[in-house]
This record gives structure tokens, C-alpha cells and sequence, in this order.
């Protein structure tokens, strides 16, 4: 029989793909429980720019700063940050905990 290496599924390109997308740095969120227990989320009507500190899992933990917008926010400190990690062209959401993120000054003010 011979083979069939047309359609080679499992070739170099595709391992170093999935070796890829595993490295890839994946953002770590507040567990959906603790964001509840924070309270009830309130939106903002638009977008707050901040600099937010996002946990990020590779292989292991670790924190990446990064420009990102606040969407909602709870009265238990927690907040919703949507960015675009590093790399991605989709944007991440995450809950992180309010002293974690930083307002920006808008342009033009002081």
C-alpha cells in the first residue's frame, strides 16, 4: 500500500502550531464565584481607559501590564478589564480586583 502524505494531518507545521498556541500567555480571571460575592456589576456607560495588572498562566503564573478598558465594575472591588494580549488580534476579558488597575489621564487633561 502506499501513503498517503498529501494529507498529512500531523505534520512539523501543526505540532509547532499547538506547541505555539500552548506557550501562548492565557489571562487568569477572578473565579466567577468571588466576582459574585463582590456584589452586583454595574456598566459603564462607556469604556474606562486604565493600565491593568493581568495575571497571565503560561507554563506557570505570571503578571503583565497592559492597556486595557474597564467595562463594569462591582461594589466589592472587583472589575471587568477587556485588552488584547500581546500577539492576539481578539480581545480578553478578565475580572480582576480594582487596586489592580489604574485610571489613564485622557489627552488634553491634566
Amino acid at each position: 500500500m502506499g501513503t498517503n502524505k498529501r494529507y498529512d494531518l500531523y505534520g512539523p507545521k501543526l505540532a509547532a502550531d499547538k506547541e505555539a498556541t500552548e506557550r501562548r500567555p492565557r489571562p487568569v480571571s477572578l473565579p466567577e464565584e468571588v466576582v459574585r460575592a463582590t456584589g452586583r456589576r454595574r456598566d459603564e456607560p462607556t469604556a474606562v481607559p486604565v493600565r491593568a495588572m493581568v495575571p497571565v498562566r503560561v507554563a506557570y503564573n505570571d503578571i503583565v501590564e497592559t492597556e486595557a478598558e474597564v467595562l463594569a465594575w462591582t461594589p466589592g472591588g472587583a472589575v471587568l478589564v477587556r485588552y488584547i494580549p500581546s500577539g492576539e488580534k481578539y480581545p480578553a476579558y478578565v475580572w480582576l480586583w480594582a487596586n489592580a488597575v489604574r485610571r489613564v489621564a485622557k489627552e488634553g487633561s491634566i
